[in-house]
């Protein structure tokens, strides 16, 4: 049995808030820089990991669905022969399984916590037994989503479970 095991996790906290257009002009524009720090994330794993299984973990501050001429993951989605959101599901799905549920906030509900692999994962995600679900620990809190936001995180966890065939 010869199974690489082995693999690179970059985990990431990519700049919030914005109004959800990227202004070509501006900079500084919040999904303007997201969008650039896709991009250079994209070369650096190019550059620096090429074959080799990586997982890209993170609050990465917007929604994947979004159209294409404001979508900041657009250089991933669009490489698909190299790269997966592999909650992608999650985001198309109820609003209940997103990982921010924007409670006690002015902004509504969002999928903002992604997981992206490379190609060299694709085969293993699709084996029986992996999965990637939100993880709804409030539900685990005797105060709800209020002990859990206190506590913990105003975000759900998104987990990733890989099962490697021998």
């Amino acid at each position: 049995m010869n199974i690489n095991l082995f693999f690179t996790l970059i985990n990431n906290h990519l700049k919030c808030c914005g109004d959800g257009d990227i202004d070509e002009d501006n900079y500084w524009d919040e999904e303007h820089r997201r969008r650039d720090a896709n991009v250079m994330l994209d070369d650096y794993i190019s550059t620096h990991f090429a074959n080799v299984n990586l997982i890209l973990v993170g609050d990465l501050n917007d929604n994947l669905n979004d159209p294409d001429n404001s979508n900041i993951f657009l250089n991933f989605i669009q490489n698909s022969d190299n790269y997966q959101f592999i909650d992608m599901n999650i985001a198309l799905g109820s609003s209940n399984n997103w990982s921010w549920p924007g409670i006690n906030s002015s902004y509504s509900a969002s999928h903002f916590d992604h997981i992206l692999i490379t190609n060299e994962l694709f085969d293993e995600f699709e084996n029986e037994g992996s999965l990637v679900q939100t993880i709804r620990l409030e539900e685990y809190f005797d105060g709800g989503w209020s002990d859990y936001e206190k506590y913990i995180s105003d975000h759900r966890p998104v987990g990733l479970s890989l099962k490697f065939n021998p």
